[in-house]
């Protein structure tokens, strides 16, 4: 119990100020808490005690949270010989190393620890790391391992859930996705637990159920296909979610009611599902399972984007806003785009709401695109309506783009997460995706070889009247 323990520390530092113990403790809080303000402050509130083994610890894993990587580096090597660190600084290096995309490096940190330690740790590491670099069958085999030696690790169990679904065994693949409800830091937190979760299909024939969302926007829409298929077993469906989605989703079938979270009466439903384990409980278990519904969203004909016919039209999102490792691969730096935003005789859209510091006058110096992402997701759809094509990364407007059967391309890391599997070309979630995915890990170069091509067969085929 964190909460609790931090203030007995720092409470018993009143009484012995500076005491190395005391603060160790603290530190140890707050990086297991990811509390970076407050080890920050910590650490700068015990300035005269810098060369202590213990504030070192600490600063290391500040650098790291800083993106001082180098930093961090050069501090873990002063202190690594410390028995009392040895694991979790081994593990802060890979960790820097991984940053860096030195992952040989941190191989090399992880096989070591094998040799040191035979626990599940050092086992689940390496998948982890294969995971981040694409290499679904090595990680499932490291995962596997560390499934062997701890049953009951759920944050290793949710991961060998991810493999298996990449390589689309859906049976076990989603019964082991029940394991993100359970894994230790970032597990889902599960909502309206007081009401019942029922055991079986049998169990919520003409029932009332809630659907409550879980993790971002793009699992919503994706996943939402599978409350459509529920009503086969009950009438009586809410489906509730992020008050972002309420008016898009709302159209999803005139049986299901689409709530935000203020809207909600807990003692009028008789059980409760995440929306992410209906694939689970509804059996889902080839491709051939998965379903396809359009969703006919009522646009709003007075909202006028003054779109020119004479151009084409493209939507433009290249970045979501996720914490994830991950989320620095799927994501596209923008100067990847130059090229393409030259084209004069294209009109573009950015869709997303982020801007980074870096990019934005870069943004900004282009006349042929302007920034929608002050609008809500409604507008965006709207908008999206109307144009020629959609361009994305990993994000939840490919999401949107798909389920509205609107033409898109998603441009996809090599290694993506696993609801696109290995696809390279189309998506089994959306008959309207093209996919453009990248040959070698990290490298977009193939990706907007190919896009440049496309959107000059796009202009070719205007200026003929096609």
């Amino acid at each position: 119990n964190y909460e609790i323990a931090e203030q007995k520390f720092i409470d018993s530092l009143k009484f012995a100020p500076g005491r190395l113990s005391i603060i160790h403790n603290l530190i140890s809080i707050y990086i297991n808490t990811n509390q970076k303000d407050k080890l920050r402050y910590l650490l700068e509130q015990n300035k005269n005690l810098n060369e202590e083994k213990e504030i070192l610890y600490g600063q290391a894993f500040s650098s790291y949270f800083e993106n001082h990587y180098e930093l961090s580096i050069s501090i873990c090597k002063k202190i690594i010989k410390f028995e009392q660190f040895k694991f979790s600084i081994q593990d802060l290096l890979a960790s820097n190393y991984k940053k860096q995309k030195k992952f040989l490096e941190a191989l090399k940190i992880y096989k070591l620890q094998l040799k040191q330690n035979r626990c599940n740790l050092p086992f689940y590491n390496i998948g982890c790391l294969f995971l981040d670099l694409g290499r679904t069958k090595t990680a499932h085999y490291y995962f596997n391992k560390s499934k062997e030696i701890k049953v009951d690790d759920y944050t290793n169990l949710n991961n060998l859930s991810l493999c298996k679904l990449k390589l689309k065994d859906f049976k076990n693949g989603f019964l082991l996705y029940e394991n993100r409800l359970k894994k230790k830091n970032d597990a889902v937190k599960k909502k309206f637990s007081q009401i019942a979760s029922p055991s079986s299909l049998n169990e919520i024939k003409d029932k009332k159920i809630l659907i409550w969302d879980e993790q971002g926007l793009g699992d919503t829409i994706q996943f939402s296909r599978f409350v459509i298929d529920l009503l086969k077993y009950s009438k009586n469906i809410t489906l509730v979610v992020n008050s972002k989605l309420c008016k898009i989703l709302n159209n999803l079938d005139e049986k299901i009611q689409v709530y935000d979270y203020n809207k909600i009466d807990e003692s009028k439903f008789d059980f409760q599902i995440p929306l992410c384990s209906l694939p689970k409980f509804l059996k889902i278990e080839k491709v051939e399972d998965i379903n396809f519904y359009k969703l006919n969203v009522v646009f709003d004909k007075t909202i006028n984007f003054n779109l020119d016919p004479k151009n084409y039209n493209i939507g433009l999102s290249w970045s979501g806003n996720s914490k994830y490792f991950l989320d620095q691969y799927r994501s596209i730096p923008f100067a990847n785009f130059k090229n393409i935003l030259n084209f004069k005789e294209i009109n573009y859209y950015k869709l997303s709401k982020d801007k980074k510091e870096d990019e934005a006058a870069e943004i900004d110096s282009f006349t042929n695109l302007s920034d929608m992402g002050d609008k809500s997701l409604y507008e965006i759809s709207n908008l999206m309506n109307s144009l020629d094509l959609v361009i994305s990364s990993d994000t939840s407007i490919i999401h949107l783009a798909g389920i509205l059967n609107i033409k898109s391309v998603l441009l996809l890391n090599y290694n993506s997460d696993w609801r696109w599997f290995d696809d390279s070309k189309n998506t089994i979630w959306y008959p309207s995706v093209k996919i453009l995915k990248q040959n070698k890990f990290d490298d977009w170069t193939n990706v907007f070889d190919e896009l440049e091509q496309i959107l000059k067969n796009y202009i070719y085929d205007k200026k003929k009247g096609q």
